[in-house]
């Protein structure tokens, strides 16, 4: 008798996962190279690489949501960030933080 509402909530979270496409998270060190935004200012980005990847300088797009967050970032400078996707979407900044600065609010 148990085995069927396990076996209904298995179902329900494959089908939940696969219409979802997949979620990816990363956090690591970036260094900004650019800011930009659309010029109704409704979207707003960086471009990005990673300074300490054995891959080389490979740029990478990152949404930021929140202006405010948007405006305290500096360029030519390097931040610990976590940014995500889901499917074909961007990607999408999480969480920033200033690199080796432990006297924040988290």
């Amino acid at each position: 008798m148990k085995k069927i509402p396990i076996l209904i909530t298995f179902i329900f979270l494959l089908i939940v996962t696969a219409c979802g496409g997949p979620y990816l998270s990363k956090t690591s060190e970036l260094y900004i190279l650019k800011k930009a935004h659309s010029e109704d200012d409704q979207k707003a980005w960086i471009i990005a690489f990673d300074p300490n990847s054995i891959t080389g300088k490979k740029k990478t797009t990152i949404m930021v949501k929140e202006a405010m967050v948007w405006n305290l970032i500096e360029v030519n400078k390097t931040y610990l960030i976590t940014y995500s996707k889901k499917g074909d979407n961007p990607w999408v900044l999480e969480q920033i933080e200033n690199r080796g600065d432990d006297d924040t609010i988290r």
